[in-house]
């Protein structure tokens, strides 16, 4: 009896330590409507729950020929520091080992980063966050050991008719549905 309880207390304090190092990553705004054609940003927002010393992530379009990336990212300082990823895209950070942050960051609303896009074509895409299994430079590495288990939440993005493309065509409209009115007028 008595090593059946230990057991569960041993499972029990597995599990507080497993939710403590949960976390979540959104974009911010998670959904934004643009015109064709703009160049717009988008932050990458987390809230981690457990002191991290570092993140590294990657961040697709679901339908490329939508929206294509602008620049390189913008990693947020302070908390972070710019780091090399494994992968090339610049999306790493290290927490800044100076005050106030003192080498690992947490919280809520934390900026991680902010993205640059280009709307290359009219419709719907999603922004979908991701790690790389393997890829150590990728994740949410704990202090002092480990990697936190982190929620990625996508974002969207809707790319419309720039509103100009639209006048032309709302004045051809508007002559053609006015030209009977003004027809029958002409008759009396």
């Amino acid at each position: 009896m008595c090593s059946r309880l230990s057991t569960h207390s041993w499972a029990f304090h597995r599990r507080k330590q497993y939710l403590g190092s949960f976390g979540s990553v959104r974009f911010d705004p998670p959904i934004q409507t643009v015109n064709l054609d703009d160049v717009f940003t988008v932050d990458v927002v987390a809230d981690i729950n457990t002191p991290v010393v570092g993140w590294g992530l990657d961040v697709t379009p679901s339908l490329p020929p939508i929206v294509s990336t602008f620049a390189a990212p913008s990693v947020a300082f302070p908390p972070w520091i710019a780091a090399a990823a494994a992968d090339g895209d610049g999306l790493a950070g290290l927490a800044d080992p100076f005050a106030p942050t003192n080498g690992s960051v947490s919280g809520t609303g934390i900026l991680l980063a902010t993205l640059t896009f280009h709307a290359d074509a009219q419709g719907t895409t999603d922004l979908l966050m991701s790690t790389t299994p393997g890829d150590l430079s990728e994740g949410f590495p704990l202090d002092p050991t480990g990697f936190a288990t982190v929620t990625f939440e996508p974002g969207q993005v809707v790319v419309v008719p720039e509103p100009a493309t639209l006048l032309p065509l709302l004045a051809v409209l508007s002559c053609g549905l006015g030209w009977p009115r003004a027809r029958r007028r002409m008759r009396r």
